[in-house]
């Protein structure tokens, strides 16, 4: 069928299940809903569905979904960040793939504030109400490709289910690992406020404050649910915390030199050296006590302490409001909708920007004198020494800062109505536009520091610069770029009864989708590879280019649910579900998956199995597709010639970045599970979950050496051949073996653009008990735990490369797996008092660069509330709480060689350490 035919089979499909947009696959507040028979009425309530079109028979365990409630939240300590709350409560979120305020070093612009979600630490699909919302806006910028989850404000989510298994065939890209789909509280009764004060008992004085109000009212036709809430969270230095107090790791600060290999310090007590005519020599300048030295680069490391002005924990401001409605306009049709509003100011920074004399470089050689090379002559530009030095200085009073501005807009509106007693439809249209402003002020404007260098304006051999020159010259600046990320999405679908069967109802579910996804961003000059010298006009900002591009994916899909048998000896209950998807992307392949999931109960409704099979895929990106292509040399290398011998310091042209002919990476996935809740103990249910999980085609690089190394061995028998080019980029290949030792350099071309190249394979079982003991006159006890266990993480980068494994290590590719990690809550009720206990525990792990053994770490938390009655007028139906999260100050285990910044995985074990807050919330 070719591209038209299918459209208008869309068309034709889209015509029959009504104008609009659908709420796919989300049920809000409402009980489960079960089918109803041929004489029952059909009723437009929502359902709740994660991971299904079809509204679900009563106690359906037909698939592996976690669900973390309004009580689990409220009980995880944390009111702020959604994130948190699901690394902490769900322990199969891990790995480098859950980023977010903790992402505040160097690499903070690969999500710029922004909070990261990720199943199982690959491709997971997070949803709003069952839809899709729009990407990160850094994801224009070149940055990670995710939902931010920091623009969902906790006081309007009512629960999130987690659907731990692929489900491309229910919603399309990124369902690889699973779905996320975030609730939010619709059909709200009354009016509740509140507040929170916490605070880290921790060098820093970090504190958390936030309030919120939530408000709903009907009057049985039409109901509407409002919520407002701000948050402000302070930011956590690296000095403030033990473990990365003391960071080394550079010999470039005022003061610092070096002649070659060695290194002097100018003493303590001066600013800035005297300089005499031609300078003196190095002995002579440590004997008459102006440096000191000669040092080693290693040893001139230990004078400057990076971690003073490096964030650990990301500022950050919010405030949103939502809004959520239905209208009922008869017996046969219902108007609903939702709109979010949030903004969101997020800070981070490092170090001043690290210079040295090479800055005079940008000037044109020969056109001041030791201008166009990496070193300053003696006796010029303060330069004491009588040989050329290289200069060192760090601008320390202005630090490199990146301030991130985020407003984002979302609406949904959409109808649902029946057809007759047996088939209903809904259609629905999203909207969401997220707009993201950027500062990167500390950063350097390059030729005015090199002609304040030539002027005297500038002494790199100082420590603290004249008063008012480095603003006057213009020499330290604000880097900016703005960038915008749009979703527009249309969808419908019809449900309802094909026939009866001897075990049931046949349930067919079918319907279509139209998505347009749009990103841009724009830069300010300085921050854009000049096209001539191939440099940045400011040192230390990140390199940003000009982009736009788009991509619009319709969708067809289908499911139907079918029954086998129905009690029947050893078949109390068998039935079989089918889905499928094709999608058609503007700017890709066309994919087309499938997913079969079975549930059977063998004697009664106690015990359950279940199990599935699918196909997942996920979408190259729209900057990986179309961003921009970088032009430069490789970095040197040694390679090893097919005669023997060696090259050392090779050079070649080089070309790297996007690549337009990118096709989604896919993945196969397996779950085989089992449920039982007896009805001997009662308020028992315990399930277990095998997954497997096959991932091909992901987007990655080779690297320039690789490339070049193969195709030296093999000619044009390498893997790579086509990589190489003799004259140009789109010149001839190779031909021979040995021909990049034999060649010129600068003839030679290397393209190594992203390809679709890598692989993984995880699999492991995901456990989870719940008890609940009620007596009138102890109380209640609600006990949860929730164990993700690997058995497999391993990931091959390119064709040919060995297997690594990374499950029970910390590695440079995925950070911390470990091989288990569980969450164990008990909740007791008694009246109007309340207690929670909660444990999170990870097991030991092997560092994987050197064999390291990290221990384990295990943190408690502690809360008790008392919601007070009319004994205190102005209290009545207010509730205290107060908590210690990490009530025994536990920071991670050491692991400097992966985690070379802050010493530990912080984004896994936190970085703030005991936590203290005060809640108070009134209802009325």
């Amino acid at each position: 069928m070719n591209l038209n035919s299918v459209r208008k089979s869309r068309a034709a499909l889209a015509f029959v299940l009504g104008v609009g947009l659908s709420n796919i696959a989300v049920a809000q507040t409402a009980p489960t809903a079960t089918a109803p028979t041929a004489q029952e009425e059909v009723k437009m309530e929502k359902f709740i569905v994660t991971g299904s079109y079809l509204p679900p028979a009563a106690n359906s365990v037909a698939i592996p979904v976690i669900s973390v409630d309004a009580t689990t939240i409220q009980n995880s300590g944390n009111d702020n960040s959604l994130l948190e709350i699901l690394r902490k409560t769900v322990p199969q979120f891990n790995g480098n793939a859950n980023l977010g305020s903790t992402n505040a070093n160097v690499a903070s612009g690969s999500t710029q504030g922004g909070q990261q979600l990720a199943l199982r630490n690959t491709y997971t699909l997070v949803l709003i109400n069952g839809r899709r919302s729009a990407y990160a806006p850094v994801d224009a910028s070149g940055g990670y490709q995710f939902i931010d989850l920091n623009l969902i404000p906790v006081s309007a989510v009512d629960r999130v289910e987690i659907l731990a298994d692929g489900a491309s065939a229910i919603y399309g890209t990124d369902a690889v690992a699973g779905v996320v789909n975030i609730i939010l509280k619709t059909d709200y009764e009354g009016f509740e406020t509140g507040g929170r004060y916490g605070w880290s008992t921790n060098k820093g004085n970090y504190a958390e404050r936030s309030a919120y109000i939530v408000g709903g009212t009907s009057n049985g036709k039409t109901s509407m649910t409002f919520s407002a809430e701000w948050v402000k969270v302070d930011p956590i230095f690296a000095y403030e915390r033990p473990y990365s107090a003391t960071t080394y790791g550079t010999p470039t600060f005022a003061g610092s030199i070096n002649v070659g290999s060695s290194y002097y310090y100018l003493d303590p007590s001066l600013n800035a050296p005297t300089v005499t005519t031609g300078g003196l020599p190095a002995a002579t300048l440590v004997a008459n006590g102006t440096y000191l030295g000669p040092r080693t680069s290693s040893a001139q490391f230990t004078l400057f302490n990076l971690s003073r002005y490096v964030t650990q924990g990301i500022a950050n401001e919010r405030e949103s409001m939502t809004l959520a409605f239905d209208h009922k306009i008869n017996d046969s049709l219902k108007l609903f909708g939702d709109v979010m509003y949030v903004h969101t100011s997020t800070a981070s920074q490092i170090n001043g920007q690290p210079i040295n004399s090479s800055a005079l470089a940008v000037l044109p050689a020969g056109s001041y004198p030791g201008a166009g090379g990496s070193s300053i002559t003696a006796g010029l530009y303060g330069n004491p020494f009588n040989v050329s030095v290289t200069a060192r200085n760090r601008l320390v009073a202005f630090p490199r800062q990146y301030l991130n501005d985020d407003i984002s807009m979302r609406g949904v509106a959409g109808l649902r109505g029946k057809i007759n007693e047996n088939w209903s439809w809904e259609a629905a249209g999203t909207y969401n536009r997220i707009t993201e402003n950027y500062q990167n002020p500390g950063v350097i404007n390059n030729t005015h520091l090199a002609n304040a260098i030539v002027n005297g304006d500038f002494n790199f051999f100082a420590r603290t610069q004249r008063a008012g020159i480095l603003e006057a010259d213009g020499i330290v600046g604000i880097a900016t770029g703005g960038f915008i990320s749009k979703l527009g999405n249309w969808d419908a679908k019809i449900l309802g009864k094909a026939f009866e069967l001897p075990a049931g109802t046949l349930d067919v579910a079918l319907g279509a989708e139209y998505r347009k996804e749009s990103l841009s961003a724009v830069a300010d000059p300085l921050s854009q590879l000049d096209p001539v010298t191939g440099a940045l006009g400011w040192n230390g900002a990140t390199t940003l280019y000009p982009f736009k591009a788009d991509r619009r994916v319709e969708s067809i899909f289908a499911e139907i649910r079918i029954p086998i048998f129905k009690d029947q000896p050893g078949a109390h209950l068998l039935e079989i579900t089918g889905a499928v998807r094709h999608e058609d992307y503007s700017d890709t392949t066309n994919p087309t998956v499938p997913k079969v999931t079975f549930r059977y109960l063998p004697i009664n409704d106690e015990f359950a199995l279940r199990g599935t099979y699918s196909k997942s895929f996920s979408a190259p990106t729209l900057y990986s597709l179309f961003g921009p292509v970088g032009v430069g040399y490789t970095a040197p290398f040694t390679l090893n010639t097919v005669a023997g011998g060696v090259i050392n310091n090779l050079q070649t042209n080089y070309e790297s970045g996007s690549n337009p002919n990118l096709v989604p990476s896919k993945a196969t996935n397996y779950t085989l599970g089992a449920v039982y809740s007896p009805k001997a103990v009662k308020g028992l249910s315990v399930s277990v979950d095998y997954w497997n999980i096959k991932q091909k085609d992901l987007v990655g690089s080779v690297g320039s050496t690789t490339i070049l190394q193969d195709v030296e061995t093999n000619g044009p028998a390498s893997n790579y051949a086509r990589a190489v080019h003799i004259g140009s980029f789109t010149g001839p290949g190779v031909t021979a073996r040995g021909q990049i030792s034999t060649g010129v350099p600068d003839d030679i071309y290397v393209v190594d653009t992203y390809v679709n190249i890598s692989k993984q394979d995880l699999d492991g079982f995901d456990a989870a008990a719940r008890y609940t003991y009620n007596n009138d006159a102890v109380g209640r006890f609600d006990l949860a735990m929730n164990i993700g266990y690997y058995l497999h993480y391993s990931y091959v980068g390119i064709p040919g490369d060995p297997v690594r494994e990374t499950s029970g290590k910390s590695t440079s590719y995925n950070w911390t797996i470990p091989r288990w990690q569980s969450y164990t809550s008990l909740n007791f009720t008694r009246g109007s008092y309340n207690a929670i206990v909660g444990l999170r525990f990870l097991p030991a792990l092997t560092d994987d660069e050197d064999g390291t053994h990290i221990p384990s770490f295990q943190t408690w938390d502690l809360a008790f509330s008392y919601r007070f009655g009319s004994e205190i007028k102005y209290l009545s139906n207010a509730k205290l709480e107060v908590g210690v999260n990490n009530v025994f100050n536990k920071f991670g285990p050491l692991d400097p060689t992966i985690f070379t910044d802050a010493n530990v995985d912080i984004s896994t074990y936190g970085a703030i350490g005991r936590f203290i807050y005060v809640d108070l919330k009134y209802k009325f």
